[in-house]
């Protein structure tokens, strides 16, 4: 089972290079959302496959690996902005991608939200950047296992800490998004 490949990353990238960006309208950005969404829902794919026992949790983790490996490959862009907003939206990825292993591996945090992004941003400051993305990922592994994200205040000053919090947000989205599809069709039955 491969829940997400090259393939489908390069597939992103031929609809980036496609997208003409316009800095006027957001909506031309889009695509980048829609790249980092599609990656969620591939990532609780694979968590829902084992939960319902498809697959074992040792075979995601070893995807996820997997998975990792094609974030170290080199895209062509035919823009310049083009390929630094990818690189901004692969982080977000990456971000999703460290949540969805460490709620695999039962490592989702006690400590709450605000705590995470205080401590985050801190880590930040103090230039280590290992431990700052870790526990980004650990907002996102919370939500994965069910939490609700509260309103945050993001630092404006902290880019590297907020371009994570992208796929945090990414995250709580698209469970949003699934809550309120799988309400609409109880509601049909």
């Amino acid at each position: 089972m491969t829940f997400y490949t090259e393939e489908r990353m390069k597939n992103w990238v031929d609809r980036i290079n496609e997208q003409e960006l316009d800095f006027e309208s957001a909506e031309s950005f889009e695509v980048f959302d829609k790249m980092i969404e599609d990656f969620v829902v591939a990532c609780m794919y694979l968590i829902r496959s084992v939960k319902d026992r498809e697959i074992p949790k040792k075979d995601a983790l070893m995807e996820l690996e997997e998975v990792s490996k094609i974030f170290e490959k080199k895209f062509s862009f035919n823009d310049q902005f083009k390929r630094e907003f990818f690189e901004f939206s692969r982080e977000s990825m990456r971000t999703i991608l460290a949540a969805s292993k460490l709620y695999l591996e039962g490592k989702v945090s006690k400590k709450d939200f605000k705590t995470l992004l205080e401590e985050a941003v801190k880590k930040e400051k103090e230039g280590d950047l290992d431990s700052a993305f870790e526990l980004v990922a650990k907002m996102g592994a919370k939500i994965l296992a069910g939490e609700k994200l509260p309103e945050l205040d993001a630092p404006d000053d902290e880019f590297v800490v907020l371009n994570w919090l992208d796929g945090v947000d990414a995250i709580n989205t698209v469970v949003l998004l699934s809550e309120i599809d799988a309400s609409e069709i109880e509601e049909e039955d």
